[in-house]
């Protein structure tokens, strides 16, 4: 089930990284990404970005509302914060070019 269908989002660069929101009235959420730095050759100019924060909470609170969650739910859920903000991260750099 895609969970996150409902809200709307929004990707800002940050100083160090992204940050995705998710919104939809009242209820808002956040995915923080920093750009992290391998310097081996096999990585060596590619990006890579790590998740260090997530504010999903009132998103949680307004999906559990509408359809209460099971614990196997929960943890689709948890996937799908992951999968979501990292697609809307990764198309953002493409659309804007940028990088940081």
């Amino acid at each position: 089930m895609k969970y996150l269908n409902y809200f709307k989002t929004d990707v800002s660069p940050t100083e160090k990284g992204y940050r995705v929101t998710y919104t939809n009235g009242e209820y808002s959420g956040t995915v923080d990404y920093v750009k992290y730095e391998l310097e081996t050759r096999v990585m060596k100019g590619k990006d890579i970005y790590l998740m260090v924060n997530s504010d999903m909470g009132d998103i949680i609170e307004i999906i559990h509302q509408h359809k209460p969650l099971s614990s196997e739910d929960y943890d689709d859920l948890n996937m799908e914060i992951r999968t979501s903000s990292r697609e809307l991260v990764d198309n953002y750099k493409k659309m804007t070019g940028k990088g940081l």
